[in-house]
């Protein structure tokens, strides 16, 4: 018998920004998982806000997926921090679609919206976060809007009315339990996966321009080979102005091309025009390139031709960037921050720094740069851990999940 499950994302629809390299995001991970349920005999039925007039009530996305748009509030993109607001219109259209056998909600607000609507048709709701709000009393990085009032308690809401939270990362999960008062028998952690088919290693047929037989490949025509490479949103809690000030801490004449792939949010308007600055403050304006988001091959081309992933966040609920990087067999340097120290293994995969300070990232950064033997052994064993984490596996730990609840 097929399983019709409810997929209910209020702000990431895959439509929206398909692909885009909000790496490591929620975006990627949701809808990978949705794609490969559809494999398995569920029939998922993934439930987003309309964020354009023209997008349709419902439209195929994937084999064995539908994706519907619900009008709740105006039909433009709106900044995340705004979304919660219209959580009770949400709720109302969603009800018309269901019930469904089981309801899994990612992200507090699509839990606070879903929630009622999975005790009302009695079905299970399953929660996953993807993120947890910072500590009330922690500081926020500079630049960071401050949490809506909201979300904390909606957060306590979700973790301790679900049937079963399916974490990330067993940092996720103590959070989760810790902060929010999940039930600890009634957490699950189950990592997301990668697609190692798109994130592999470069082959040689690949490491050129075609009629240039000598000349490597490279994101752009002014960036240099064996660049390095961030990948995430351009906002503060992703570190990009660490990744900045340590290759400014490279020697010069060692020192490769930063590229810089990831845009901003409308929450953090005018922070790329900041990195701008800190590039041309530094003097790296020759050594450091802006890519808008790319598409999911686009950004898997531009990861597996760097020599190095930079991954500087403040905090991670997994970081999936990080096992990407790992599928196309290039070595991570990554914060030693929540679950990055679950995404790569320490040492093996890439290598862990414990601060965020720009000295340590620099020092760690030019000894992985001078050590092509130590590049290339993480890099292959990376690739070997990502074929034991793929999207049909994970969804088939998820699916036990959900049979544990039914």
């Amino acid at each position: 018998m097929t399983l019709r499950v409810a997929f209910v994302s209020m702000h990431t629809s895959p439509a929206e920004r398909p692909g885009t390299a909000d790496a490591g995001g929620m975006n990627v991970l949701i809808h990978a998982l949705a794609t490969a349920l559809g494999q398995l005999d569920v029939h998922v039925e993934f439930i987003t806000r309309r964020s354009h007039p023209d997008q349709p009530d419902a439209v195929p996305f994937a084999d064995g997926v539908v994706l519907h748009h619900i009008t709740a509030g105006p039909t433009t993109p709106l900044p995340k921090s705004e979304i919660h607001h219209h959580v009770d219109e949400f709720r109302a259209g969603m009800a018309h679609l269901g019930p469904f056998d089981l309801v899994h909600s990612h992200h507090w607000m699509s839990g606070v919206a879903a929630l009622p609507l999975a005790r009302e048709w009695g079905v299970p709701h399953v929660m996953t976060f993807h993120s947890v709000a910072a500590h009330p009393n922690s500081s926020l990085r500079d630049g960071e809007p401050p949490e809506t009032p909201d979300r904390l308690p909606g957060e306590v809401i979700c973790a301790e009315q679900s049937d079963l939270v399916i974490a990330v990362s067993h940092h996720e999960a103590a959070v989760v339990i810790g902060r929010c008062n999940a039930d600890p028998e009634r957490v699950v952690i189950v990592r997301p996966g990668v697609d190692v088919e798109l994130f592999q290693p470069a082959s040689g047929a690949e490491d050129h321009v075609p009629g240039q037989p000598n000349v490597s490949w490279t994101p752009s025509p002014r960036v240099r080979p064996g660049y390095v490479v961030f990948a995430a949103r351009l906002q503060p809690l992703k570190g990009p102005d660490v990744a900045i000030r340590a290759l400014a801490g490279v020697p010069e004449d060692e020192r490769p091309d930063l590229v810089m792939v990831g845009q901003t949010s409308a929450d953090f308007a005018g922070y790329e025009q900041e990195l701008h600055a800190l590039v041309a403050e530094l003097g790296l304006t020759d050594r450091v390139t802006f890519l808008p988001g790319q598409d999911r091959p686009a950004l898997a081309r531009v990861i597996r031709h760097a020599s190095v992933m930079l991954v500087p966040s403040h905090s991670e609920t997994f970081g999936l960037i990080a096992l990407e990087a790992s599928a196309s067999g290039v070595p991570v340097l990554a914060a030693a921050a929540g679950g990055l120290t679950e995404a790569i293994c320490n040492t093996h995969t890439g290598l862990l720094v414990p601060t965020h300070d720009a000295d340590d990232w620099a020092r760690e950064l030019t000894g992985l740069l001078r050590d092509e033997d130590l590049r290339a052994r993480l890099g292959a064993t990376g690739r070997q851990r990502a074929e034991d984490m793929t999207w049909p596996i994970v969804a088939g730990r998820t699916l036990a999940a959900y049979r544990r609840v039914l």
